[in-house]
């Protein structure tokens, strides 16, 4: 009983390092995911989900944004399709 013991304390703490270092190398990936912007037109006739030139990630603190001609701030969204926007990016 002792021998299994002092074998199972040390493989407990190399699976808790192994997924633990898993579990950082799937953060860092999610984080690098970058894509387009797209701004939601209401006054567009057939197209009202635009694309823009600025690329936005899925998650964070600070919402994408893109000015237009007039001044005026945007939130950028995730593409649906071409009549809807999805969820609001952030600022990678």
């Amino acid at each position: 009983m002792k021998a299994f013991k002092q074998i199972l304390f040390p493989v407990i703490i190399l699976l808790i390092g192994i997924g633990t270092a898993f579990a950082t190398n799937a953060s860092k990936k999610t984080e690098s995911v970058l894509e387009t912007g797209y701004r939601f037109d209401p006054s567009a006739t057939t197209v009202k989900c635009i694309s823009t030139t600025i690329q936005c990630a899925p998650s964070g603190s600070s919402v994408c944004t893109w000015t237009d001609a007039n001044n005026v701030s945007h939130n950028l969204m995730k593409y649906v399709n071409d009549t809807t926007c999805g969820l609001i990016l952030y600022r990678p």
